[in-house]
């Protein structure tokens, strides 16, 4: 296996195992990028960027402290 598909089956596994985090999180759960990088091998550069992205979408809010808490989806705002 070349060094190129090592890093990128070590990247998958890390997307795979932040999902499984993120899935069971429940409304009110929080989370660090730095704890996140931790327990998945990702970045910390990339799991802020994925929980920003989970913000925007209306999914997490960030707190103090680089903590980001899991909020319930309100399709009624606008």
């Amino acid at each position: 296996m070349s060094h190129r598909s090592l890093l990128e089956v070590t990247v998958n596994h890390g997307f795979d195992r932040l999902q499984r985090i993120l899935t069971t999180m429940s409304v009110g759960d929080d989370i660090s990028p730095a704890g996140a990088a931790e327990e998945t091998g990702l970045s910390v550069e990339v799991c802020r960027a994925v929980f920003a992205g989970l913000e925007r979408a209306g999914l997490m809010t960030k707190g103090p402290a680089d903590h980001f808490t899991r909020c319930s989806l309100d399709l009624m705002k606008s």
